[in-house]
């Protein structure tokens, strides 16, 4: 997760999250194609996460267009630029999409996997909660967001100590979700931020998710 796409997945990052193109961070090309590499870097690592934490119950709900279930850049704050999303990435029932700052090297990555129910979207969230130390240095804490309150938070940096960390892994119905932070190593998003953005998101999953 980072303010962006890291790895999300553990949702498929659990959200898991896929190879998705980011936008450049830079208004060169050079810049542009240095957070290219690492934004999908990130959400292959989501997906990859998300495969792991999603297996089965994933694979059997019925495939769709779930672009639907993701927030506007404009929801978030005018200077983010989403990438095109990306439907069921690696064969995983869901979508994945990154978000950038470029004026700020800020990104968020946005993993939602679709299981065939409730049970398996929980199943999920426990083995995303099991990859987190994979993610994010910091220990995780119960997040008020998603079924019943179900939503963790983790804030620190990533394993090799470049960027700053927050990930959030929640259930919304047969859902998971999972949202990454990532930006500079001193400069973290706050935790509140992280939770605000976290519960825009639960809505419109809550408000779209057949």
């Amino acid at each position: 997760m980072k303010i962006a796409p890291t790895k999300t997945v553990g949702l498929v990052g659990a959200a898991l999250l896929v190879g998705v193109a980011a936008v450049g961070c830079g208004s060169d090309d050079k810049g542009s194609e240095s957070s290219s590499s690492s934004s999908s870097a990130a959400s292959s690592s989501a997906t990859s996460s998300a495969a792991a934490s999603e297996t089965t119950s994933a694979a059997a709900a019925p495939a769709g267009d779930y672009s639907k279930l993701l927030l506007k850049a404009s929801d978030i704050d005018p200077s983010f630029v989403a990438s095109d999303p990306q439907i069921n990435p690696n064969g995983l029932n869901g979508v994945v999409q990154s978000m950038t700052n470029p004026g700020k090297n800020e990104t968020i990555v946005f993993a939602i996997v679709v299981s065939e129910d409730a049970a398996g979207a929980l199943k999920a969230l426990d083995s995303a909660k099991a990859e987190l130390p994979k993610e994010v240095d910091g220990a995780p804490k119960p997040a008020d967001v998603g079924d019943g309150g179900n939503g963790i938070i983790a804030t620190g940096k990533s394993p090799d100590g470049t960027k700053a960390i927050t990930e959030v892994y929640f259930t919304q119905g047969k859902s998971l979700v999972n949202i990454e932070f990532s930006s500079e190593p001193n400069d973290p998003v706050l935790d509140e931020t992280a939770l605000a953005i976290a519960k825009m998101q639960d809505t419109q999953v809550k408000n779209n998710l057949t």
